[in-house]
């Protein structure tokens, strides 16, 4: 009589042999797991493919870096060299030259004249901008956290968005003045309006404040801040040019009205800097707390 009976196969022989010549050894009493190279196995299976695109992603990253930095090389080399060509055909009266723009930059630094005139503007902005963030920001969430009180204001603060803030310029002069008040309202109507819209758009509705509400709008209130750093420093040159003349607007005035263009294109390179700056810090600002956002996240 034959035997039909049905040996089982153990565990551990069951699971002999893995994928990619990998050993999977099963332990019946234990529910973990050993893995071990198996003699195909040279360090090339599934683990090793993330490494490799990493590495992948990080070389291509590091070649749009590069070429990123060649292209903007090759636009201030040719802003240059025009500015070169312009000067040889009409001359230093409607364009300077490069090299006497950075003597006039230098000059100035030495006698103090571009160190007080950007200091000066540089209290405006500060003051100015941190007010705008603070009232902006305040206004945004509540703004955009009730749904009823945003419809109401919506039309109103889409009117002051399309309005020129030079428009309010002779309104702020009378009621403040002409002094550094004068200067820091500019500034601050110049930036809190999209500051204000960016942050009512990244608050959909109230939740929990520290988990949802603020992370979730964190990227368009740091958008909004970027546009209106921007806005404060121009509203910062605009008023020092419609008020009393200091800063570095007042420099400009006075560079204009005397035909020194060489300084006053020293001054514009001055402002374009500033600007780069603050947009760089601003950038900075909104990558740290985009990997928080994200280890938060994960934490979570």
């Amino acid at each position: 009589m034959t035997d039909n009976t049905v040996t089982p196969v153990p565990p551990a022989r069951r699971h002999a042999t893995g994928k990619r010549g990998t050993q999977v050894v099963s332990n019946p009493f234990s529910a973990a797991t050993a893995t071990t190279p198996g003699p195909g196995d040279n360090g090339s299976g599934p683990a090793a493919q993330p490494d490799a695109a990493g590495a992948g992603r990080r070389a291509r990253r590091d070649r749009q870096r590069k070429v990123i930095i060649a292209w903007r090389v090759a636009i201030v080399l040719a802003v240059l060299g025009i500015m070169q060509v312009v000067n040889a055909l009409q001359g230093d009266l409607v364009m300077p030259t490069p090299w006497s723009v950075i003597q006039s930059g230098v000059d100035q630094i030495r006698d103090g004249t571009l160190g007080t005139a950007l200091l000066q503007s540089l209290r405006v902005f500060g003051v100015g901008f941190g007010l705008s963030i603070v009232t902006g920001v305040t206004a945004g969430v509540i703004i955009g956290g009730f749904k009823t009180l945003e419809r109401v204001l919506e039309p109103f603060i889409n009117a002051l968005n399309a309005t020129p803030r030079v428009a309010f310029i002779p309104l702020i002069i009378v009621w403040v003045g002409l002094g550094v008040e004068a200067k820091i309202v500019i500034t601050w109507v110049s930036a809190v309006v999209p500051i204000v819209i960016n942050a009512a758009a990244g608050v959909k509705k109230w939740t929990l404040f520290s988990r949802v509400l603020v992370p979730g709008a964190l990227p368009h209130i740091l958008t909004g801040l970027r546009i209106g750093s921007a806005l404060a420093i121009l509203g910062t040159v605009v008023s020092e040019l419609y008020t009393q003349q200091a800063g570095l607007g007042g420099l400009l005035v006075n560079d204009s009205n005397n035909f020194e263009m060489a300084r006053y294109f020293a001054v514009v390179v001055v402002l374009g800097a500033l600007g780069i700056v603050v947009t760089a810090i601003l950038r900075a600002v909104e990558t740290y707390f985009y990997r928080w956002r994200v280890d938060h996240r994960e934490v979570r």
